[in-house]
């Protein structure tokens, strides 16, 4: 997972350091401590140390990142705080199956920012636009995490006759926020203070103060990858610009309305849907708040998966929110489904 952390630095004293040099001494037996493994990278990470094909949309650009060949193509679309690096697990597989694009949100990744922080309905026109620029024919099947979720299904609102089939992978759902607020055990989970703390985060960005020097990198930043590469690391804190804060704070602000519910009730009609959720023992808050939502989580997403004829909820056990990392072949083995489905339409 690549989530905002907050660590404490504990300088040892003097006696701590007497204390920490014995523990390595046992009676009778001297046991040297071993020096650091180094850092094993991963390769899969690599690529996204760099741009993939900066596309003009209009005088700025949007990074679009395509493997494989063959069709239909599959795009991407990261959760809130992510971009395109999350899919190193998912979209090396899918590359051998089909075409596969990922792409950053406008002031996300490697893509330029907007003239102004984007909200959702901007960000699916940046990518429809990308795409057409880019030459990738559709129709598509659309893989969202989470937020990513939701503006699939909004571009699918959209551009109906330009998605073949999708995969949701513990999404949001258009009335989230506004919905846990309202429910008796709600008691406040921060969304209040979110939008406070990416705009200081945005301040120091602005003001060049926002670099891993700064105690308050790490609560700005999202933790590397495990295994990144040297490149990723040198180029890692470049993406907590001002501009990346402040377009989070947009959509997370465009969302406590009820614009985007219709993007709930589409109807697909027959085309291949799996709806992916986090399993019961994972990443939920505890107490009857956790519970509760629990339950509503599941109930939206099982309502999504009747969007299609053929639509399908699945949970992925031993998986937390952030299935295309902890359990990447649950998504590969998705995208397979549609695909097997979509081919199997075309063969008829």
């Amino acid at each position: 997972m690549h989530r905002r952390t907050i660590s404490w630095l504990v300088v040892p004293t003097f006696a701590h350091r007497l204390i920490l040099s014995a523990l390595v001494l046992s009676i009778g037996d001297v046991v040297l401590a071993e020096p650091a493994l180094p850092i094993v990278e991963d390769q899969r990470l690599l690529p996204y140390a760099e741009p993939g094909q900066l596309v003009d949309i209009g005088g700025r650009h949007i990074n679009l990142r395509c493997s494989g060949s063959g069709g239909p193509t599959v795009i991407l679309m990261a959760g809130l705080l992510h971009w395109s690096f999350v899919w190193d697990k998912t979209q090396p597989e899918i590359a051998n199956r089909t075409r596969v694009c990922a792409f950053d949100r406008a002031g996300y990744g490697f893509s330029d920012p907007a003239s102004k922080p984007e909200i959702m309905a901007d960000v699916v026109s940046d990518l429809h636009a990308t795409l057409q620029a880019a030459n990738v024919p559709g129709p598509y099947v659309l893989v969202g995490h989470s937020f990513g979720g939701l503006e699939a299904r909004v571009f699918a609102q959209k551009w109906p006759r330009e998605v073949a089939g999708m995969v949701l992978l513990d999404t949001s759902y258009a009335s989230q926020i506004l919905d846990l607020v309202n429910m008796p055990s709600f008691k406040g989970l921060g969304f209040e203070g979110e939008g406070p703390v990416a705009l200081k985060c945005a301040l120091l960005a602005a003001h060049g103060q926002l670099d891993p020097s700064n105690p308050e990198y790490e609560s700005c930043s999202l933790s590397l990858p495990d295994g990144a590469p040297a490149a990723l690391r040198k180029v890692w804190p470049r993406f907590f610009s001002a501009d990346y804060e402040c377009t989070h704070v947009s959509l997370v602000m465009s969302s406590f309305t009820h614009r985007y519910d219709g993007a709930d009730h589409l109807n697909l009609g027959d085309k291949p849907l799996v709806v992916l959720s986090r399993a019961p023992d994972q990443d939920w808050p505890k107490g009857a708040f956790g519970r509760d939502l629990r339950k509503q989580w599941y109930a939206h997403h099982e309502a999504l998966a009747h969007l299609s004829s053929r639509g399908e909820h699945r949970v992925v056990e031993h998986s937390g929110h952030d299935i295309e990392g902890d359990q990447p072949q649950a998504v590969i083995d998705a995208v397979d489904e549609v695909l097997r489905q979509l081919h199997a339409g075309q063969k008829s």
